[in-house]
């Protein structure tokens, strides 16, 4: 076998896997359709239980990622050793991974309204049943902000996300970490979402966040184990409805 690590041989060293590599794919349109694309920017990775990493390549922005756009890495290998179209910022996925076993999926982007929340002060209110998802789980990097290239950024950053799904980067934009694709997916569509209706509610006068012995019992039942996969599966078809499936596969919605 050649050296996966190697520009040239990694994709033809690691099998693979037809159904990750789509996954990534349609993680990346439905994200671009619920305003996560900007420009060639924002990537989503997928790992595998043998610490492989499936990630959306730089170059082409997330409404036209195919299967054929997707990067198989292994995460413990060194990234100063991947290939010329693999993303600067990789290294937010990958030392997330080392140091999150529970985490199967990363989404890193630049939402408008999340992106803006994150460059202030505030805090996100439980006003509505997206806002219920977040609650104490929404962490913040205080670090430069600059792209996050180095080792030492990426791993300040997982330690900034900590036992969270989001972590907002100050002046910079947001990174989801998930149980798996749709339960990573769901969450930064909501994540962006909750930010839009805190900023358009906060225009019309004082906030009246969901009273808090509430929020646990309706969290139960609006965010139950299956619902993240029925949700996915219904964003592919409304992006095949729109014709926004040019170059993914025909048929089924994995």
């Amino acid at each position: 076998m050649t050296d996966p690590t190697t520009d040239t041989g990694l994709n033809a060293a690691l099998d693979r896997d037809p159904e990750l590599t789509e996954q990534v794919a349609w993680a990346c349109r439905i994200l671009a359709s619920q305003g996560y694309e900007d420009l060639t920017l924002g990537h989503v990775s997928v790992l595998t239980p043998d610490g492989v990493m499936y990630i959306k390549r730089k170059g082409v922005a997330l409404s036209e990622v195919t299967p054929g756009d997707v990067l198989v890495f292994p995460v413990e290998a060194d990234l100063a050793k991947a290939p010329t179209d693999m993303h600067l910022e990789a290294v937010l996925h990958t030392e997330v991974y080392k140091r999150r076993p529970d985490v199967r999926c990363v989404i890193h982007g630049h939402p408008l309204y999340a992106t803006a929340f994150g460059a202030t002060d505030a805090r996100l209110e439980t006003l509505t049943h997206d806002a219920l998802l977040f609650t104490d789980r929404i962490a913040a990097y205080e670090g430069v902000p600059d792209l996050i290239t180095g080792d030492a950024q990426g791993k300040e950053v997982a330690e900034a996300l900590g036992a969270g799904t989001v972590v907002l980067l100050r002046n910079h934009g947001v990174l989801v970490a998930e149980r798996d694709t749709a339960w990573a997916v769901l969450t930064a569509v909501l994540l962006e979402k909750a930010a839009q209706l805190q900023s358009v509610a906060s225009t019309f006068g004082q906030l009246r966040p969901i009273p808090d012995d509430l929020v646990e019992s309706i969290h139960g039942r609006k965010y139950q184990a299956g619902f993240p996969d029925e949700y996915w599966d219904a964003w592919i078809r409304a992006l095949r409805r729109a014709g926004q499936d040019r170059g993914m596969p025909s048929g089924g919605t994995a």
